[in-house]
């Protein structure tokens, strides 16, 4: 349409047309992290292989999180704090029942909760450094779970578990039956692993441990199922409800049955200042674990106000065997250990006016009889004047009554400011007896002091804890000015004797976190801590911990001061999915008491505290850094760790300087196109070295590589070969193990159904060899490892 170049008026009506383009299709590769705020997420199918059946077998490939072996899942080189199924606390910390049970296809998406606040009435006041994770489902208001059948050969093998579960907006249920001799330890799907319930259960005297028992051979640096003779049984059950007004009522129940085998030998060198002395140990150990457990919770956790209340009930009945060759002698010990547990937590904060109430009350009681029987006796020049008695019997009564209720407020202040102040009182009594007889042609003998305890220890403890946050939108400041005045009385009459201690006690922390830009932030901690040991490190009678070890710490009541610095620099660039972290931590201890170690020829050990003052130090550097590449579906993370100790010990009569270092460099690979073949490598070397005063123990250096090939030859069929190659070296020592396993799974077209072959350990390597340094011995130790077996199994999904 032309148009004459000048002034005029022009009406130009239009017409509605349709025109059609040519179609076409845009390429691209999405990437499956994604970052809005303080929230990171991994979608699932983004990282997923036909080989994945549970929600474990991602999370180890996701770049920026770190698993650990017993399943603890790391960010930024910490443990995360909270574990939630769609924003929902079902599991109270053990993880492990949902990451090794819950299908990996029945999960959207893993979402890292940065700086997440737990308690939701607290979260524009206090902040939280820590990360929480939480899983998305794909569906909401579904049953799920996962199954299997399995029976094999080599010896007869039998594997079996059924996991059913359900989600929905008001309800959660994770219940599991297991039951395998195959080598699976489905006793760590019972550990506590988030930070927050840890600290918890140890405010409740959960970090209990038995005060003797049969030793334990060290576990080698390689997968349980190598070496794990068990007959294990689990049934556990998991329940949460939530109620209109947002309430919780929580139910966690669950029963162990454990059997574990142990068989190894162990060659031990212990570097005297004038002497050097070695022992052989054959050892056939079995270790019988049943526990029940039991916890009831009510929870209510709004923006408004924060109740908490947490029931548990812990009964345990475990036994120990042992037959131990010593330097050709036999030596048998068995340990009875049962122990009974009872504790309630109560948290509750609620406002008042325009502050926040906060209450909190902790009551926890421990009853336990314990008793060792090693036969023949052993350490006869200490007790029965060189005559070896045909048996020690070490009988121990213990009961532990602790209690912590406190009362505070938190309150917002001017300038992006609050205060939390708390006062609050400790109070802890325990109680042990023990008796040590020893079985002479028939006689009973008991022996009198030094071989016995009546101690009673009580610690009193008043506290007033300030604590100023300041939050910005770059920088998080917190700091901590706790004062406490600590009175702790300790008495003995079988050997007439008490103690008192009254201090007051400081102990400052620091704590601040700046976003340098937003990829880029940085954090320090500064903190003193000073920790008094209770009744298991102040006994003045003699206890005979295992059947080459006797026990004495008749000393002031123990003390410990920690100075430490925390430093980190973390990386995050979810876009180019480019994750990084650096920890360094440094700590200064200050004892007032030390460990004098007197070693006979025959390997008997004793081990005496004294009261003297000594001093240790520890530097670590943690590195990690993990790329992923969308184009290529690879994954590579670098890794770094460098350890440094010093300490002191009185080793036969001789004050001592122990040093300790080790560097460990790390490298993991995973290409996973998904459709022909995936890759995964895992590489990593330590370097090892240990002194005593001037004298060098000797290198150690452990190199491990585990490599998985899958092979996708039909649709729906899949070919695994693993590959592990472990070479350990001790000066002219080597010991160099290669383990080849194999895998063919058929998936039966449109189900959740698929059956496996399982070959493992094809190369039927029996022993496993290991070198491992400890204060001032170095053992060689040998593991009887599972022979060649094959498991057939039917696995299933829902």
């Amino acid at each position: 349409m032309k148009i004459g170049n000048k002034s005029q008026t022009l009406l130009i009506e239009l017409e509605e047309a349709v025109q059609e383009i040519p179609e076409f299709t845009l390429e691209s590769i999405k990437n499956p992290v994604s970052a809005k705020n303080d929230t990171i997420s991994y979608s699932v199918e983004g990282f997923a292989t036909p080989n994945d059946r549970v929600i474990a077998d991602i999370l180890k490939r996701l770049p920026g999180i770190e698993v650990l072996e017993n399943g603890t899942i790391l960010y930024e080189g910490r443990g995360i704090q909270k574990f939630y199924i769609e924003g929902m606390d079902l599991l109270e910390g053990k993880y492990n029942l949902a990451n090794k049970n819950l299908p990996a296809d029945a999960v959207e998406s893993v979402q890292v909760l940065e700086n997440h606040q737990p308690l939701r009435v607290l979260d524009s006041l206090v902040f939280s450094d820590r990360a929480s994770l939480n899983l998305k489902l794909k569906k909401k208001n579904v049953w799920v779970g996962t199954g299997n059948m399995g029976l094999g050969a080599s010896p007869l093998l039998y594997d079996g578990k059924f996991s059913p579960m359900m989600f929905r907006n008001n309800l959660q249920m994770i219940n599991t039956v297991q039951s395998n001799n195959a080598g699976k330890d489905i006793a760590s799907e019972l550990n506590v692993l988030t930070l927050d319930d840890l600290q918890e259960k140890v405010g409740s005297q959960d970090n209990f441990n038995p005060w003797f028992g049969v030793p334990k051979l060290f576990a080698p640096n390689i997968h349980p199922e190598r070496f794990l003779f068990n007959q294990s049984h689990l049934v556990s059950a998991n329940v949460l409800t939530r109620n209109p007004d947002q309430t919780d009522f929580r139910t966690n129940i669950s029963y162990l049955h454990d059997s574990q085998r142990q068989i190894g030998q162990v060659q031990t060198t212990f570097f005297l200042p004038m002497d050097t002395v070695r022992i052989f140990e054959a050892n056939q150990n079995r270790y019988l674990t049943r526990d029940l457990d039991a916890e009831l919770s009510w929870i209510r956790n709004v923006k408004k106000s924060y109740m908490k209340n947490r029931l548990q009930v812990n009964v345990q009945n475990n036994v120990e065997f042992g037959l131990t060759q010593l330097n050709n002698q036999p030596r048998n010990q068995k340990a009875n250990l049962p122990l009974l547990s009872l504790s309630n937590n109560f948290h509750s904060i609620k406002p008042i006016g325009r502050q926040l109430l906060d209450i909190k009350s902790i009551i926890s009681y421990r009853r336990t009889h314990q008793e060792l029987s090693v036969s023949p006796g052993g350490f006869e020049n200490l007790i029965s004047d060189g005559a070896v008695s045909e048996s020690l019997v070490q009988g121990l009564d213990y009961n532990s009554l602790y209690t912590n209720n406190s009362i505070g407020f938190t309150k917002g202040l001017p300038k992006r400011w609050s205060y939390s102040g708390t006062g609050g009182l400790i109070y802890q009594r325990d109680g042990m007896e023990s008796t040590l007889e020893a079985q002479e042609g028939g006689e009973t003998i008991i022996q009198e002091v030094p071989f016995v305890n009546d101690i009673t220890y009580q610690q009193i403890r008043s506290y007033l804890q300030s604590k100023f946050s300041l939050k910005t939108d770059a920088l998080n400041l917190n700091i901590d000015l706790p004062v406490s005045y600590l009175f702790v009385d300790v008495e003995d009459p079988a050997f007439a004797q008490r103690q008192t201690l009254g201090r007051v006690v400081f102990e400052p922390q620091l704590f601040a976190k700046y976003q340098l830009s937003g990829k880029w932030n940085t954090s320090i901690r500064l903190r003193r801590k000073n920790e008094f040991k209770g009744i298991q490190d102040l006994h003045y009678g003699f206890v005979l911990r295992n059947f080459r070890v006797m026990q004495q710490r008749a000393t002031s009541v123990p003390e410990v001061l920690n100075h430490s610095l925390n430093y980190a620099l973390n990386y995050r660039d979810p876009i180019n999915s480019f994750f990084a972290t650096m920890n360094y931590a440094y700590s200064l201890l200050d004892y007032n008491t030390i460990m004098e170690n007197q070693v006979l020829s025959s390997g008997d050990v004793i081990y005496r505290a004294l009261d003297m003052a000594n001093r240790g130090e520890n530097h670590a550097v943690n590195l990690r850094a993990s790329k992923y590449i969308p184009m290529l579906f690879t994954n590579i993370t670098l890794t770094g760790n460098y350890q440094k100790r010093s300490n002191q010990q009185i080793i036969n009569e001789r004050l001592s300087d122990i040093r300790f270092q080790m560097l460990g460099p790390g490298f993991e690979l995973s290409i996973n196109p998904k459709t022909t073949v995936n890759l995964s490598y895992k590489a990593n070397l330590n370097l090892i070295a240990t002194q005593v005063a001037e004298r060098e123990l000797g290198s150690i250096q452990q190199f491990k590589q585990v490599a998985e090939l899958d092979v996708f030859p039909l649709q729906d069929h899949l070919l695994s070969v693993v590959w592990e190659y472990y070479d350990n070296t001790l000066a002219s020592n080597r010991e160099m193990t290669h383990f080849v396993d194999l895998r063919y799974r058929n998936r039966i077209a449109k189900t959740k159904w698929d059956v496996i072959l399982h070959a493992q350990n094809i190369l039927n390597n029996n022993n496993f060899g290991t070198f491992t340094a400890d204060a001032f011995m170095i053992r060689q130790q040998t593991f009887l490892l599972r022979p060649r077996q094959v498991l057939v199994s039917v696995n299933f999904s829902f």
